[in-house]
């Protein structure tokens, strides 16, 4: 079954067919399905046993605090998220495990002030990269775009795939593909999130603890150490802004589908991590998908780029 945009909605019990749009849009012009989330509850584990992990990825080389890149090593990991985890969806599965050649990742998303650096280039190069800049935010969306404000240590937003893509590769990368992101966000882990299997707050910046979608305002300046940081010393993979991927979308879980020719556009890109706007815990889940189409970029959507 089709979805789009299903990432963005905080509305998990709404039927499996009815229409919405992400983050912050309201009753637009996309249409999509929806699908419920499992409400199972997760056996708790004792607590000198902690859950099992099939990673078994070395840990990565984190250059120090002031640089803006990691090092990750070639591993194997798990990818999705087992029939139990509360609020799981059933394209996270079946769990695969999949392997992970060495790469390197932007420590954060890209910042405002490093996308406006090169966005003249991006336009050049790529005719149909699209951005918005905050006067240019269109009226009904919630939160403003990043770009022409003060907030240059903010995430960029507002910025669609093919924009992302471009300056990722201006910068000698690439968008991530679907794996490589899963396998960066979890860092080791086999958890619902990063940091266990409940949700903390103090880990991403979300709207749950406000209770409303889109309470919090906007997105925060991007940190380089802190609990926003998973313990590979990747900060903000989880809230902020959903990061745009390489790959399509492909239901049920395929750890093939990242295998992209290197000029192939995804008719439904996939986008992950969960962003600022979103008040439901179970988006911010690691195995958590969302999907877009190439040519939006809202405020809730951003990236980062990997180096291979």
């Amino acid at each position: 079954m089709s979805r789009i945009e299903r990432s963005a909605s905080s509305v998990p019990s709404l039927a499996r067919t009815a229409t919405r749009v992400a983050f912050g849009l309201g009753c637009a012009s996309l249409v999509l399905a929806c699908r419920t989330p499992n409400q199972e509850v997760i056996p708790k584990q004792p607590a000198d046993q902690p859950r099992a992990s099939t990673t078994t990825a070395p840990q990565p080389n984190i250059e120090p605090e002031t640089a803006r890149m990691v090092e990750l090593p070639a591993g194997t990991f798990t990818m999705g998220s087992p029939d139990a985890e509360i609020g799981r969806f059933a394209d996270e599965g079946p769990p695969l495990s999949v392997h992970i050649a060495a790469f390197s990742t932007d420590t954060t998303p890209v910042t405002t002030v490093a996308f406006a650096a090169r966005m003249d280039e991006v336009a050049k190069r790529e005719p149909r990269a699209h951005f918005y800049t905050e006067r240019d935010t269109p009226a009904g969306w919630l939160g403003r775009c990043n770009l022409g404000s003060e907030r240059l240590a903010h995430p960029v937003n507002c910025v669609d795939w093919f924009a992302a893509r471009t300056y990722c590769q201006l910068s000698g990368g690439d968008l991530p593909t679907e794996a490589e992101w899963e396998y960066a966000a979890r860092a080791g882990t086999h958890t619902a999130f990063s940091w266990g299997d409940a949700f903390d707050d103090s880990h991403a910046i979300t709207s749950v603890a406000c209770g409303k979608r889109g309470c919090r305002g906007s997105t925060a300046p991007v940190i380089l150490s802190g609990p926003r940081c998973n313990a590979w010393g990747l900060c903000d993979m989880i809230g902020q802004v959903w990061e745009w991927t390489r790959s399509a979308y492909a239901e049920p879980l395929d750890a093939q589908a990242h295998a992209l020719a290197a000029d192939d556009i995804p008719k439904r890109p996939v986008h992950r991590g969960g962003a600022w706007l979103n008040h439901e815990s179970f988006l911010f889940r690691s195995a958590m998908r969302g999907l877009n189409y190439p040519e939006h970029g809202l405020t809730g959507v951003g990236f980062r780029c990997v180096y291979r």
